[in-house]
């Protein structure tokens, strides 16, 4: 783990414990002077490769502190992965139902 990782789980697992004390990733990365894309990156690596317990949500980020908040933060994502599913399934569809056909030449 590098120094701006420790830097990110330090700030969540000690300030921003718990729904309540949320923080926004544009509020963190300010905190932190860190870019906000790179913030965003790091912390669903953290959250992805190395399994740690941290929640996103319209309110940011935070360290998630009770069963509660595991059930919350997890349905928030399968409502998120549901509705980009829906959206996946319209693009293919709609791809698929698009009339593709070259233009006729036309003869003079």
């Amino acid at each position: 783990m590098n120094e701006l990782e420790i830097k990110i789980i330090n700030e969540l697992k000690g300030l921003h414990r718990g729904r309540g004390n949320a923080i926004h990733y544009k509020h963190l990365a300010l905190t932190l002077n860190v870019n906000e894309r790179e913030l965003r990156s790091i912390i669903a690596d953290l959250i992805t490769n190395r399994h740690l317990p941290v929640a996103t949500s319209q309110e940011g980020y935070w360290w998630i502190d009770s069963e509660d908040e595991y059930r919350q933060a997890s349905g928030e994502l399968i409502s998120r992965i549901k509705k980009l599913s829906a959206r996946h399934r319209g693009l293919r569809l709609g791809y698929q139902e698009q009339d593709y056909k070259p233009k006729q030449l036309q003869m003079i």
